[in-house]
């Protein structure tokens, strides 16, 4: 049995095809957007506190507190401007977990 293509709903002639795009749209598009932008990130070079903090999950207050306390990633500061390497970040992240690639439950 096929589906209709449309429905009547209040008097009113809905097109089905038409409203579950415009609601996917609707639901996709901050989405997308955010996956677009992680992945403008992601291949950035160097990393700005707030770009590092959300691709590694981590607040900007957590990186200012561990460069406050000589801890933490590298970064370099140029002005009142900090900056990551990005692989340098990771390289960080992978000997701060011991050389391990992911964690043991």
């Amino acid at each position: 049995m096929r589906a209709p293509k449309q429905i009547t709903v209040a008097d009113q002639d809905i097109d089905l095809e038409k409203a579950i795009a415009n609601a996917l749209e609707k639901i996709l598009a901050p989405v997308v957007e955010v996956i677009c932008e992680m992945e403008r990130i992601r291949r950035k070079e160097y990393l700005t506190e707030k770009e590092a903090a959300l691709l590694f999950s981590l607040s900007a207050a957590t990186l200012k507190t561990q460069r406050s306390r000589g801890e933490g990633a590298p970064f370099i500061r140029l002005g009142s401007r900090v900056l990551y390497s990005r692989k340098s970040f990771i390289a960080f992240l992978y000997h701060a977990r011991g050389g391990r690639e992911t964690e043991k439950n």
